[in-house]
Parts: structure tokens; C-alpha cells; sequence
């Protein structure tokens, strides 16, 4: 029996109960196994089906169960076989619709996958080439950021979750995050086509320093003693040398590189600059780069959830970043960022796995659901569903079944398309 429920007769059904049905997904009509029954058709609908009982959570229901008297009261002349088959059928008709709907979007989120792969192909080409053929490398920047700007250059864009690359690509997924997070930050702030090129070019090479760093050191799991982090600290500088021979990094460009360590505050290096002396394009970078490092963090510090980052930035950091740009960014983000794990109003357990720049509060979410193989589970999209979110779920807390269901990462990547 499931957890919290009762056995209930389906005789006793009526609008308002949350129900399981005892059935495989694919043996009934209903898009989901547990669900609210929303009418007394759906309850005839559950009756016709091959099964006596259902499973009743009481603290989930908003109405009670028929008495147990009115079980056989039911005048067999008031039930119109018809009316029955036709709402089935109906039923049925929109859950094929829905799964179509979902194998669309799962395609979509491949063809996304893929473009994040070349792109990732891109910067691992650009990091190769920029010491010894920086006019080669300079050719793939222009690409890849071209490629970007069609992208984030949609009405609509949405931000999608990423399969999670190799720890010895971190660099790579961290500057594309940093990148695509910028890019979705100026479109909303108003920069035009020209700024937006500026800014993704520092983005995507703000840590392109980082190679003259001993690979020990940047790939320590442990946090970094002062030594080292002095030694840390020089990719700044190193970067600034990379590019000097590149096309395509102007002096807005420089400016990031050398100032995408800076805070408001002047708690950052290797200036200690505060307030508006930092370059505005490098205040927007700076913050992408600092909040991407929670997700995705360095030197043994603990991975925060999407959710969980924005807060830490915005509750306990705010004093670091420009306060117009970060609450810009927190409502871009949404409540909510891909990535996050929330319980549902019907207490099911999803993650979500995009979001639409239109559409904050009502995100993507894929469902945990053990009867449904992990590589099917459904995908709910909240713009057409009565379900709310009542809460985030931090991993810790998630039972191990779920964990492996959901494959919920500890190392946020990021990607967008447009939503046309």
C-alpha cells in the first residue's frame, strides 16, 4: 500500500479525492497514476476501468469519500455506458496528444544538448589555439558568440538544463554557463547588438587565463592555501596577455578580463575596485561568474542548488554587485532556476529542467514517478497544468530512489534556444 493512503472502493469516488490508481500508466487513460479527481465523469471514468479499489490519501483530498452505503445505491440506468466510453476516449485523446507533446520537447531538449556540445567544441578549439594561433582562435570566438546572438536573440528564449560534462571540462561548461547567463542579463537590461557582442566575447574568454595556471592547482578539490591562491589570483593578468593579439576583443573586452574578479564592495581583486569604477559590462560577468561558482564551485566548497545560490547571492552577497543588475537578474532567474528540485501541491516530487524567459513562474518540470521508466518520465508544463509548486527540496533530502530517478546535478550546466 502506498505511503499515507487507504484502500478505498471505487464506488466511494467523487471530485476532490487525490487518488493512485492501481494500475500501469499505460493501462488507463489519466496522464498521471496519482492525481485529483476533478469531476464526477472522471470518477465513472475510474469506474469502468479493470480495477475494484484505488489508493485514497485523505491529507492530500479536498472533499471526503461517498458513504459507504451509497456503494450500491447507484442506479445502473443513471450510468450512460456512452457517455462513459466518449469521456474515456476523450481522456485518451489528450494523453496522446500530451505524449506527443512531451517526445517534441524531449527532442528539442537533444537538439539543444547538441548545439551545447559544439559549442563547448568551440571554446575547448578557442582554449588550444589562442597561445600560438591567436588569430585562429579569434575566428572561433566569432563564431561562437555569432551563434549565441541568434540564439539569445529570440522574443522568447528558454533556459534549459544540461547534461552534466566531465570535471576536466569544468572551465569550459563554466564560461559557457557565465556566457549564456550574461547574454539573457543584457537582452533584459536593453543593450544592443553591439554591447551584447562585447560582453559575450569577455564572458566566454574571461577565463581563458586560467591555462597558464598549473593544472594542480585548478583542479584541487581542497581549498586553496595563500600561496596558491596568490598564484590563482595571476589568470587575471594572464588572460589580459592572451588576447592582446585578437581581433575581437576590444578595449570593453579587456575591461572584463581584468576586472571580472571585482565587487562592488572592493572586497574583490586584483584592484580592489568599488562601486562604478568597475566597467558595467565586468560588474554583469563578475556576478555571473560568482553565482555560477555556487553551482558549480571550486577548492572543495560545497555545490548550492540553483535556488539555494540565488538566495546566498542575494541575501548574503548583495553588497558585492551592482543592486539594479542583481535584482535583474534574480527576476530573470525566476523563483526557481532549472536544475532545482521541487515537491508539487499534488506532493509528487519533479525537477525542473527549463524555464521560459515569458513564463518565470511556470517552469518545465520533469516528475519522479516509479512506474514510468526514468527515460520516459513525465514532463509537466506548468502554463498548462492546475499544479503549483509549493516548495524547493534540497538533494540531502531526497530518498536514494528518487536521486537516481531524477538524476539531480550537483554541477549546474546551462543552454537556451528560442521558444519560437
Amino acid at each position: 500500500m502506498a505511503a499515507g493512503s487507504i484502500k478505498l472502493s471505487t464506488e466511494r469516488l467523487q471530485a476532490g479525492l487525490y487518488i493512485k490508481l492501481p494500475l500501469k500508466w499505460r493501462d488507463h487513460p489519466f496522464m498521471l497514476n496519482r492525481f485529483q479527481i476533478e469531476s464526477d465523469a472522471q470518477a465513472k471514468v475510474i469506474r469502468s476501468l479493470p480495477i475494484s479499489f484505488v489508493y485514497y490519501y485523505p491529507d492530500k483530498s479536498i472533499s471526503t469519500p461517498l458513504p459507504a452505503l451509497a456503494e450500491k445505491t447507484e442506479n445502473p440506468d443513471e450510468v450512460d455506458p456512452n457517455a462513459v466510453h466518449r469521456e474515456k476516449a476523450a481522456m485518451e485523446q489528450e494523453k496522446q496528444k500530451r505524449i506527443e507533446e512531451q517526445r517534441r520537447f524531449r527532442a528539442r531538449i537533444q537538439k539543444v544538448q547538441q548545439h551545447y556540445q559544439r559549442s563547448m567544441a568551440q571554446l575547448r578549439a578557442i582554449n588550444m589555439k589562442v597561445s600560438q594561433r591567436p588569430q585562429a582562435a579569434n575566428e572561433d570566438v566569432r563564431m561562437l558568440v555569432d551563434s549565441l546572438m541568434v540564439v539569445g536573440g529570440e522574443a522568447n528564449v528558454t533556459l534549459h538544463l544540461m547534461d552534466d560534462p566531465s570535471l576536466a571540462e569544468d572551465m569550459y561548461a563554466h564560461s559557457l554557463n557565465v556566457a549564456v547567463l550574461a547574454l539573457m542579463l543584457a537582452r533584459s537590461h536593453g543593450y544592443d547588438n553591439d554591447k551584447i557582442r562585447a560582453l559575450l566575447t569577455g564572458a566566454v574568454l574571461h577565463d581563458i587565463g586560467t591555462k597558464k595556471v598549473p593544472s594542480a592547482i585548478i583542479r584541487k578539490k581542497e581549498r586553496l592555501t595563500e600561496p596558491e591562491m596568490n598564484y590563482y589570483r595571476l589568470h587575471v593578468a594572464y588572460g589580459s596577455e592572451l588576447i592582446t593579439e585578437m581581433d575581437e576583443c576590444t578595449s570593453s573586452v579587456e575591461k572584463i578580463l581584468a576586472q571580472h574578479h571585482e565587487y562592488a564592495d572592493g572586497s574583490g581583486f586584483p584592484e580592489g575596485l568599488q562601486g562604478d569604477n568597475i566597467d558595467e559590462m565586468a560588474q554583469i560577468v563578475s556576478m555571473m561568474n560568482f553565482y555560477d561558482r555556487l553551482c558549480r564551485p571550486q577548492f572543495g566548497a560545497p555545490a548550492r542548488m540553483p535556488f539555494a545560490a540565488l538566495s546566498h547571492l542575494f541575501k548574503d552577497n548583495k553588497d558585492k554587485f551592482n543592486p539594479r543588475l542583481l535584482a535583474l537578474f534574480v527576476k530573470m532567474m525566476g523563483v526557481y532556476p532549472p536544475g532545482t528540485v521541487v515537491r508539487l501541491s499534488s506532493g509528487e516530487t519533479g525537477m525542473i529542467i527549463s524555464v521560459n524567459s515569458s513564463a518565470l513562474l511556470k517552469p518545465n518540470v520533469m516528475l519522479y514517478d516509479p512506474e514510468i521508466p526514468a527515460d520516459q518520465a513525465t514532463i509537466i508544463d506548468m502554463r498548462e497544468s492546475d499544479l503549483e509548486i509549493d516548495t524547493a527540496v534540497p538533494i540531502s533530502k531526497l530518498p536514494q530512489e528518487i536521486k537516481d530517478y531524477l538524476k539531480p546535478r550537483t554541477r549546474i550546466s546551462y543552454f537556451m534556444d528560442g521558444d519560437g
